[in-house]
């Protein structure tokens, strides 16, 4: 019988938002479970489908509601970082994992002891928790899903113009220098035979700063496309590269979905040293790590273009050695296995 989960996240939009993905994915294959969280997109949302989750001024509703419905649910599980204080402390009442999607100063250690096992989403993301205090037998490596079957590459790259992809619009305008997205847009001016697409979700305050950006620099290669897109794979099949020039770990996921995508759509990737998985980009030979600066992005980019196919072709074994969703499901269906025998 499948474990009864309780996903406690702030991420509801499952084909927009990486953590919601993979837990729209948990729900699917863990019945029945249920994902509930706080969201500022939302007043109230109550939906078996998607979720439940309230407004942040209405935690006190939430923290009431969660305390009743808990004893309904075998385990605790909370996608976010390690400075979700407001979950966690709120979860610990039962068996619980912690899943590091996303990277934020973390919460009290004395609140972390009471976890029962975290999840990491990239190869150092182990050693970053044990310099906390985390015992390694606590630790698990779990790298997040693609489906393979949805993200491939059917199509052929358009050889005319080189399309490079950005599709990690962060919601608030403070998080645009830690994204790179200043030093990206100084790779495009230096760039002007690429084209560069931003993909910007249609919410949040950051739009009107990047549109004032590229007006400023006289960008006419940059492209802001706003709204819901239903099916990212066309999006990759119509570029050439993904993009994260990541400047600061916080608020940035490790493992950026649309790199995971990416590659398994056959398109390589352009990350800096700090994202997550640059070391399997840089060993793997599927993409170029690069400084985050306008001069390192776009030496990287021409890199990139100059060996596409060769590069491509490892993009896609890549994702099929690491991102595959039955070892994803599997490996958390053993952590829950194990909660559940102690």
């Amino acid at each position: 019988m499948s474990p009864r989960i309780a996903y406690w996240t702030s991420s509801f939009e499952s084909h927009m938002e990486a953590v919601a993905s993979e837990v729209a994915l948990l729900r699917r294959h863990f019945r029945p479970s249920v994902s509930w969280g706080l969201s500022h997109h939302h007043w109230a949302m109550l939906s078996p489908r998607c979720g439940y989750c309230l407004h942040p001024k209405l935690h006190v509703l939430f923290r009431i509601a969660t305390r009743v419905l808990q004893p309904l649910f075998e385990i605790n599980h909370v996608f976010g970082s390690l400075g979700d204080w407001f979950y966690i402390q709120g979860s610990c009442r039962r068996p619980t994992v912690v899943t590091t999607a996303a990277q934020a100063p973390p919460v009290d250690k004395g609140l972390l002891d009471q976890v029962d096992r975290f999840v990491v989403e990239h190869p150092a993301g182990r050693a970053e928790l044990q310099n906390l205090g985390i015992d390694a037998n606590r630790i698990r490596l779990i790298f997040p899903p693609v489906d393979l079957q949805r993200f491939a590459p059917r199509k052929a790259a358009d050889e005319d113009t080189f399309v490079v992809l950005f599709a990690s619009s962060p919601d608030d305008a403070t998080w645009l220098e830690s994204r790179g997205i200043a030093a990206l847009l100084d790779a495009a001016a230096l760039c002007p035979d690429m084209t560069f697409r931003l993909l910007w979700r249609p919410w949040g305050n950051s739009r009107p700063l990047v549109e004032r950006w590229i007006a400023q620099r006289g960008l006419r290669n940059v492209d802001v496309v706003v709204g819901r897109v239903e099916d990212m794979s066309i999006e990759y099949l119509r570029s050439h590269v993904t993009i994260a020039p990541f400047v600061e770990r916080n608020h940035c996921k490790p493992a950026p979905n649309s790199l995971l995508e990416s590659l398994a759509c056959g398109r390589p990737v352009l990350c800096s040293p700090i994202v997550g998985i640059a070391e399997i980009v840089e060993r793997e030979h599927c993409g170029v790590v690069s400084e985050p600066t306008g001069e390192a992005i776009a030496e990287g980019l021409r890199r990139l273009r100059g060996d596409w196919s060769d590069y491509s072709l490892a993009a896609r074994q890549v994702a099929e050695k690491n991102f595959e969703e039955a070892r994803f499901l599997s490996s958390y269906r053993a952590i829950y296995r194990e909660l559940l025998a102690t």
